[in-house]
């Protein structure tokens, strides 16, 4: 009798252990991991936690580096005084593409023990998608003589200051609804892991704003193969690719 006691305890206890074990495992907001990922929203750090053995959820911010793209942009131009002549009808402008976002996301696996996972969730804040500026001496002096002038992006003018700058860029929604699909753990089992994931931000058609004067209306007819109106009128979600290194605390 004694003896079936102690098999009965130690049974128990084997039993509870496992219990402990798959609470540690699977229970709400028990693990914690970090990871650091690079992508197309550049480079960023995450902070996960599994809510059941089904559902993750991370939170974290990504910067984007100052990328910077050169083009030129049409020149729309109001001459009353008639001392422009044939100004060149397109201007060198830069653009950047540096932000910062947040991120907060649940991933799903539907079976446990595959790491295939689908997210949800939305990013924030960097709703300035890109910015565009540049300069002209010669439109400075004939401003300064009464004449006015802007640049064509999309439907709108951005106007050239006295001083010869133009200055604003396309704004996006501060929330932008993120679906994805990946590979691998958002906590890993073991220490380290490894994860890919890709999806998109939904934002819509990016609005132009300017941080000089107020925008006008376009004034004429302008090529419709300017680079930043076919950004516009096609970049109404915003790609997202992320390879992620994942290190789990406890």
């Amino acid at each position: 009798m004694r003896k079936l006691a102690l098999v009965c305890a130690f049974v128990s206890m084997l039993l509870f252990g496992q219990v402990v074990h798959a609470q540690k495992e699977y229970g709400i907001f028990n693990s914690v991991a970090i990871g650091l990922n690079v992508g197309t929203t550049g480079v960023g750090v995450d902070v996960a936690t599994p809510i059941t053995k089904y559902v993750m959820l991370r939170g974290g911010v990504s910067f984007m580096p100052g990328i910077t793209i050169k083009t030129d942009v049409d020149v729309e131009v109001d001459d009353p005084t008639g001392q422009m002549g044939s100004y060149p009808a397109r201007l060198a402008m830069e653009g950047s593409l540096k932000r910062t976002q947040g991120e907060l996301v649940a991933s799903v696996y539907p079976f446990p023990s595959f790491p295939f996972f689908i997210s949800a969730g939305a990013f924030f804040g960097g709703d300035k998608l890109a910015t565009i500026q540049g300069h002209s001496e010669e439109l400075k002096n004939y401003i300064a003589q009464g004449s006015q002038a802007g640049v064509a992006i999309g439907d709108y003018v951005l106007p050239v200051d006295k001083n010869g700058n133009v200055s604003g860029g396309l704004k996006v929604k501060a929330v932008r609804p993120y679906v994805g699909i990946g590979f691998g753990r958002i906590v890993p089992k073991k220490r380290l892991g490894f994860s890919g994931e890709l999806g998109v931000q939904v934002h819509g058609t990016p609005e132009v704003y300017t941080d000089n004067g107020s925008l006008g209306n376009l004034m004429s007819e302008l090529d419709p193969d300017d680079d930043f109106t076919k950004i516009i009128d096609k970049l109404t979600v915003y790609p997202v690719l992320k390879l992620r290194l994942t290190g789990r605390i406890f």
